[in-house]
């Protein structure tokens, strides 16, 4: 599927995340992972309600394999001005619902059930149930403002076993908040983040993120080598500026710049001849090799000859 440069970051991953769902125990366990996140009961139906159509329309075709009744589950579109339409896909046929959850290995079509069978999902096939979950309730900002992945419950039993599920089978360490009356799993640092998205299958999208946040150290270093560098100038410039004004002080005094020696006289005329050299600079200038703390030493001795002079 070709994605629009509009679209966000999110949407990217979850349809890379989705062209990773292939074959059938993929299929299946990442329909457990929706069905972990959506209202789930036996009596009522299935209830599943997203603002994403890729998310919508996946979820409706793993239903639909999973009750292999193509028309298993009913989508309805809600619109409303203002706002992005709003996907609500139901399973209400109870001979539906029995033969997905005997496909999917359990009787009481209910979240302990759900968890308990989640929890025989195998390594190869965890993936694709994280990214059911990541489908249904996840959500991710881009790279280029910060690292920040969330998954968001409403059962904190299920928020809870997630991330124990997580830490588990991957030592994946998701922070739990709550929010508006929901629980909330989330990452801030990019390495976690992208163990996530490389297990539900968007590894582009981790590349991408890697990429992003080597471009940003770059960034970075240049920035605070650059800051440095014009620390050091205005430092530079600041000494020079006050020693011209010490030599001028003395130039103009009685007896002038002759009564420094010859050494002293000879880096006060290559200040002034080259104001923005620096002390390695001037040194090179000097007819006798000296080094740059030798410079130094002079020129503090005639700013301290400057001080003298009233």
């Amino acid at each position: 599927m070709k994605i629009k440069t509009t679209q966000t970051f999110s949407y990217k991953v979850k349809s890379e995340s989705r062209e990773s769902i292939t074959g059938r125990k993929k299929s299946d366990a990442c329909l457990m992972g929706y069905l972990l996140v959506s209202e789930t009961e036996a009596s009522e139906g299935i209830g599943f309600v997203t603002d994403s159509d890729i998310c919508s329309d996946l979820f409706a075709r793993l239903v639909s394999h999973a009750a292999e009744n193509q028309d298993a589950a009913e989508k309805t579109v809600v619109r409303s001005r203002g706002r992005a339409p709003q996907y609500v896909i139901t399973v209400g046929n109870r001979q539906d619902i029995y033969k997905i959850s005997q496909r999917l290995g359990f009787d009481v079509f209910d979240k302990n059930s759900l968890m308990a069978s989640a929890e025989r999902i195998s390594e190869k096939n965890y993936g694709a149930f994280a990214a059911g979950v990541f489908m249904a309730c996840g959500s991710i900002s881009s790279p280029d403002k910060e690292y920040h992945l969330e998954f968001v419950f409403r059962d904190e039993n299920v928020c809870a076993w997630f991330s124990r599920s997580m830490m588990d089978r991957f030592a994946i360490p998701l922070r739990q908040t709550k929010r508006n009356g929901s629980f909330v799993l989330y990452l801030k640092g990019s390495e976690g983040i992208e163990d996530v998205l490389t297990l539900i299958g968007a590894q582009m999208s981790s590349l991408e993120l890697m990429n992003v946040k080597v471009y940003k150290d770059f960034r970075n270093r240049a920035n605070r080598a650059t800051n440095c560098d014009t620390a050091n100038c205005e430092r530079q410039n600041r000494c020079a500026a006050r020693q011209i004004e010490a030599i001028k002080k003395i130039e103009s005094s009685e007896g002038g710049l002759s009564r420094l020696d010859d050494d002293l006289r000879e880096i006060a005329e290559l200040r002034l001849k080259y104001p923005e050299y620096n002390l390695a600079e001037l040194s090179a200038e000097v007819n006798k090799p000296i080094s740059k703390s030798g410079v130094n030493h002079r020129l503090k001795r005639i700013e301290e000859i400057a001080g003298e002079i009233k």
